[in-house]
């Protein structure tokens, strides 16, 4: 693989590491439409599911006591059936759909975060935490954006900020780490994913990391408006390339 375009893998890692250090989600949202330019969906696919488990790692190592464990195996049951599900999508669909798919939930994305209001706390309903986690599975396997279904539960809960990173943020690990494994057991992991992987690793591990001292000094509101911004052009581009 040229150099070049190693660098732009780890660049644009480095930078999603960054940004979910930060913001708890949206990194693998910013880096998709970046690495589209030059990666094919098929294969950046599975390289942003097993780069998520990297950088999600680390965000639940700094949380995980504070993960919500009856919570958090509805969530999980709900998800092989969606991973399963996400895979066949995945086998069967072209890389301009997979890619209009991308644009379509990063633009609703933008629209649920302008949107969405927290209604109270409520006590955990099992069977909505199992449809979110079998939506996680099922995006996170077939495009691999696994955040909004879990994030909304997540928000409707109302969870406290250290109880919503760290129940989601151990889900994701072990969510993701079942994608990856069916991904590999269907043939996605080629030579030249493994070796973008090899580039990315670091530098979202060392995104991730940079986040943490400056996460206080950054405005949250000021940063999260940013990031919609960014999220919705990307999913403009998303959708103007699944067109070409």
């Amino acid at each position: 693989m040229p150099d070049f375009y190693g660098a732009c893998v780890f660049g644009a890692w480095l930078a999603g590491g960054f940004v979910s250090g930060v913001s708890g989600i949206g990194g693998a949202m910013v880096v998709f439409p970046i690495l589209a330019l030059f990666i094919p969906v098929h294969q950046l696919i599975p390289l942003t599911c097993v780069l998520n488990v990297v950088m999600d790692g680390c965000l639940a190592a700094m949380h995980w006591r504070h993960c919500r464990v009856d919570a958090l195996w509805p969530m999980l049951a709900g998800s092989v059936p969606g991973a399963f599900a996400g895979l066949y999508v995945l086998q069967i669909c072209s890389g301009a759909v997979l890619q209009g798919a991308v644009g379509l939930l990063l633009m609703y994305y933008v629209y649920w975060q302008k949107t969405f209001r927290v209604q109270g706390v409520m006590r955990h309903p099992r069977t909505l935490g199992a449809a979110a986690g079998f939506g996680a599975g099922f995006l996170g396997t077939a495009i691999s954006f696994d955040g909004p279904p879990v994030g909304a539960y997540g928000l409707y809960m109302g969870w406290e900020p250290r109880v919503f990173l760290g129940t989601l943020g151990v889900f994701f690990v072990i969510r993701g780490a079942f994608t990856v494994i069916l991904q590999g057991w269907a043939g996605f992991y080629t030579p030249e994913v493994v070796d973008y992987a090899l580039y990315g690793a670091p530098g979202v591990v060392l995104g991730t990391l940079l986040a943490f001292p400056v996460t206080r000094r950054i405005p949250q509101q000021a940063f999260q408006r940013v990031l919609l911004v960014i999220i919705g052009v990307a999913g403009l581009i998303c959708l103007v390339r699944a067109f070409l």
